[in-house]
């Protein structure tokens, strides 16, 4: 006997569980009162096809010779109820609610108050109604055929069993012999027309004792009792002509399902792993049970599959990867929703096999699928990291919620990310990426490789896993030097150039282990080396630097890499500043000024030719002696082109704002103090507010960041301690 949901089946948990009545008469309707189709091209479904359709979203409520009866279960009120044919699918929904199957038959049983009717929903015969006025104080627990199975309290306080049938003056009701005047009732199962299952606990005989009656339909008597233990309104039972089964929980944590053949009286009794609720079924010499709801489960049971043990060999097959709820068919049969790998969601009718041994048989199908599914992705081929238009989204769609985890591999790099998904609606997954590994590092350029595994919360079947692959690409800056769009802090020595990405060092979480990219100048031995931006026309940010013969070498970017160098020139011993990075002509390409030892300044004009950078140089001023360091800062000032800021020997910092042709108007005083720093960078836009920014050192690893404010008068705000500054190593120019 297999309940439906919540927890009871039959009538009982369709029409309602533990019903009051309040009396009546029994009668033929009119025709009228029947239940109504709505109009078929609305409602009705034809399919000449083995297996019908199941109305997705719904239970079963009852099943019989030639139809099944189901109702859709998404609100607190069940509903609609409709009538299926096996033999073509056509699908009725019925007028009116609630309705419940008899098990076994294709009649329905419908409840309007104090009034039941049962319709043959085959034959299309006039419905019985049953007007239960009459008969206050009862109780409805089932209906065998055509019989209300009925209990009501007795004058000693126990509890009796009622059978109420049709007769020509109204209802007849008969009292079920055999049970005890005492007996407290815990359970009636109503499989079939002709007999059912009364679990009850008693004193006869002066001691408390749980038994499983026998109740025969025909005769209204107890025609079989046995010896039960810790069953209750939970303990399922399945009645067939040849064994009883029982669900007891003889103790705490304990589940046995004791299997008593008829014939002699003989009971086994078969330990399982403890479940509150098992629903059990016999098909010939098996007995099948299982926990239903494997399907919505986060903790898998051994249970939650059906399995039928035999009962003369105790070997054991699976029947069904889960179980939802079900009812008795014609014969005894379990009926079941619920699912198999192969078969999917559906209907399933147990039944022996010509060997004897069951087999689950799909007879409706809900056309979804057991197995967790990819129902849908979306991973654009292309991450954009836009403030507009918000983070760069990968998501996909499940059959069902899992445990869904992804992987990203940077492919150049071999860098490995695992972030974890957030739950979208609809059982869906996603990753809302603001382009940041873990670790405050601004991701880097080029393929990633993602990996997408989804492993079913409930244990059944295997995990859902899907790849590809999708670019980041954003657009170079002039100080990237790790390929990620963003500015880096740069410390170079004899050997090459250790990048400390910008993000991390100036946002990231402190203290952290800095990422670090090193790139090798191969031993040159420069005294002086320059981010001046991108100057030979490569997607990528360049280095110059000058040797101690006073040759100018061009180092261009290569994403996470230096190119060979390119000789630019030499001579240039006889300049003592050298600063680029701002575009000072006004022609988008970044410049180089330099300044010799009379104090007279130079522009080298930038060409965007790698094979010779510059334009020859040119004049722009004098008494540029009076500084000591000079940064090209590019345009933080709102002007027409990139500018310069210059610290004399008192420490003062003075903007140098770009007219654009190369010159500069007249300075202006930023402030003083500035001598407390051993270098002052021009990074550009760190922080992607749009304007340009700058990072002073000052002594024992400490730094500060200058945000820049668009506005020449106060080019700066406040600064910022930059606390993740101090784990920089290598040493000793900083760039």
């Amino acid at each position: 006997m297999f309940p439906t949901r919540a927890p009871r089946r039959r009538l009982t948990a369709a029409v309602v569980a533990v019903l009051a009545v309040t009396g009546g008469a029994l009668t033929a309707p009119a025709a009228s009162a029947a239940p109504t189709p709505v109009p078929p091209t609305a409602q009705t479904q034809a399919q000449t096809q083995t297996t019908v359709p199941f109305p997705r979203n719904s239970i079963v409520m009852g099943s019989g010779p030639t139809g099944f009866l189901s109702a859709g279960n998404t609100s607190a009120e069940r509903g609609p109820y409709r009538w299926t044919r096996y033999a073509d699918g056509v699908t009725t929904e019925l007028a009116g609610k609630p309705y419940a199957g008899v098990m076994g038959t294709d009649l329905v049983a419908k409840r309007e108050g104090g009034v039941y009717e049962l319709y043959d929903l085959a034959t299309g015969a006039a419905p019985l109604r049953f007007d239960t006025a009459a008969l206050p104080g009862r109780s409805l627990r089932g209906i065998a055929g055509t019989t209300l199975v009925m209990t009501a309290a007795n004058a000693t306080g126990g509890t009796g069993v009622r059978l109420v049938g049709a007769g020509p003056d109204g209802p007849v009701e008969r009292g079920v012999t055999g049970l005890p005047e005492d007996a407290d009732v815990t359970r009636v199962d109503v499989d079939s027309p002709t007999a059912f299952v009364v679990l009850y606990a008693s004193a006869e005989g002066g001691t408390r004792q749980e038994r499983a009656a026998v109740v025969d339909v025909a005769s209204g008597a107890v025609v079989e009792r046995y010896g039960a233990s810790g069953t209750g309104p939970l303990s399922d039972t399945a009645l067939s002509p040849a064994h009883l089964a029982v669900v007891e929980h003889p103790t705490a944590g304990t589940t046995v399902l004791a299997v008593t053949r008829r014939d002699t009286g003989a009971t086994e009794r078969l330990p399982l792993p403890h479940a509150d609720r098992l629903l059990i079924g016999l098909a010939g010499d098996w007995v099948t049970y299982a926990l239903p709801g494997g399907a919505g489960t986060t903790v898998p049971h051994a249970l939650h599959p059906l399995t039928a043990r035999s009962l003369t060999t105790g070997g054991t097959v699976k029947l069904l990867d889960h179980v939802a709820e079900g009812v008795t068919g014609p014969g005894g049969a379990p009926v079941l929703r619920g699912g198999t790998l192969d078969g999917g969601e559906g209907l399933y009718r147990i039944a022996p096999g010509p060997d004897g041994t069951p087999a689950a048989a799909l007879v409706a199908s809900t056309g979804e699928p057991t197995a967790l599914t990819l129902v849908a992705q979306n991973v654009p081929e292309k991450a954009v990291f836009d403030p507009a238009t918000g983070p760069f989204r990968m998501s996909w769609t499940l059959s069902r919620r899992a445990n869904a985890s992804l992987k990203l591999t940077h492919t150049a790099s071999g860098k490995v990310l695992r972030p974890s998904l957030s739950y979208l609606a609809g059982n869906g997954y996603g990753l809302d990426w603001n382009g940041i590994f873990p670790n405050d590092v601004t991701a880097y350029n080029g393929r990633y490789a993602w990996e997408f595994t989804a492993r079913p919360l409930n244990g059944i079947g295997p995990a859902v896993t899907r790849s590809g692959t999708f670019e980041v690409a954003r657009t170079p800056t002039a100080h990237d030097f790790n390929d990620n769009g963003t500015p880096d802090l740069l410390v170079g020595d004899d050997e090459g150039v250790r990048v400390y990405d910008g993000n991390q060092v100036l946002r990231g979480r402190a203290p952290v282990t800095l990422d670090t990219t090193h790139l090798s100048y191969g031993g040159s031995g420069y005294d002086r080396v320059l981010a001046p931006g991108n100057l030979g026309g490569s997607p990528h940010a360049d280095l110059v630097a000058r040797d101690r013969s006073g040759v100018l070498w061009l180092h261009q970017g290569a994403g996470r890499a230096l190119a060979p160098r390119v000789r630019v020139g030499g001579g240039w011993q006889v300049y003592d500043r050298l600063a680029g990075g701002s575009d000072l002509t006004g022609d988008g390409r970044p410049d180089l000024v330099a300044t010799d030892r009379a104090g007279d300044l130079w522009l080298y004009k930038g060409t965007g030719n790698a094979s010779a950078p510059f334009a020859a140089r040119t004049k722009t001023g004098f008494g540029w002696g009076v500084y000591n360091q000079i940064t090209a800062v590019g345009n933080i000032a709102g002007g027409a082109a990139g500018d310069l800021v210059a610290r004399d020997k008192a420490g003062v910092l003075w903007l140098y704002l770009g007219r654009g042709d190369g010159t500069f108007a007249a300075r202006t005083k930023i402030g003083g103090g500035w001598n407390a720093y051993t270098a002052v960078v021009g990074l550009g836009d760190a922080d992607a507010d749009g304007r340009a920014d700058a990072v002073a050192y000052g002594v024992q690893g400490r730094a500060y960041f200058y945000n820049g404010t668009g506005d020449w008068r106060s080019p700066f705000e406040g600064r910022a301690t930059i606390a993740n500054a101090a784990l920089m190593t290598g040493g000793p120019h900083l760039f």
